[in-house]
């Protein structure tokens, strides 16, 4: 196999593989888009005092990391309609994907309190572990 040969190859090789990246950006797009709609489908479906909806519709953005600035808005609704462990750990997950782990720490910890106000037997090692793994993070950078 000659130089002329090789090249040629390596070009096509890069030149595939740049095309299937795009391919797979552009795919991971629409997935982001159809899941935008779906979310602003349910809350402008949701009844006005639907907590639930708000909080689960940011959530589903906030995981897929698409729409944040909306899903803010609707977390802070859901939360004026009624606090829960819910849409509070939802907010806290919203905080530490904006690198604000501060403020992350502070809803989690909330969730686990108002959760423990409503049961006594309150039990939710998701959040709690996220919580440990964030107030881990701030005790190294302060160190």
């Amino acid at each position: 196999m000659n130089y002329r040969t090789k090249s040629v190859r390596m070009l096509t090789l890069a030149l595939a593989t740049l095309f299937l990246s795009v391919g797979t950006f552009a795919s991971n797009k629409t997935d982001n888009n159809k899941t935008t709609i779906k979310a602003r489908q349910a809350v402008e479906e949701a009844a006005p005092d639907d907590w639930y909806t708000f909080a689960n519709s940011a959530d589903r953005c906030i995981r897929k990391k698409v729409n944040l600035a909306e899903a803010k808005t609707w977390l802070k609704k859901s939360l004026d309609i009624k606090e829960t462990p819910y849409n509070l750990t939802v907010m806290g997950d919203y905080y530490n994907l904006n690198n604000l782990p501060e403020k992350a720490l502070e809803y989690y910890v909330k969730s686990l309190r108002v959760g423990l106000q409503e049961d006594i037997n309150y039990k939710d090692v998701v959040t709690h572990e996220k919580m440990m793994k964030v107030r881990k993070s701030l005790l190294k950078s302060s160190s």
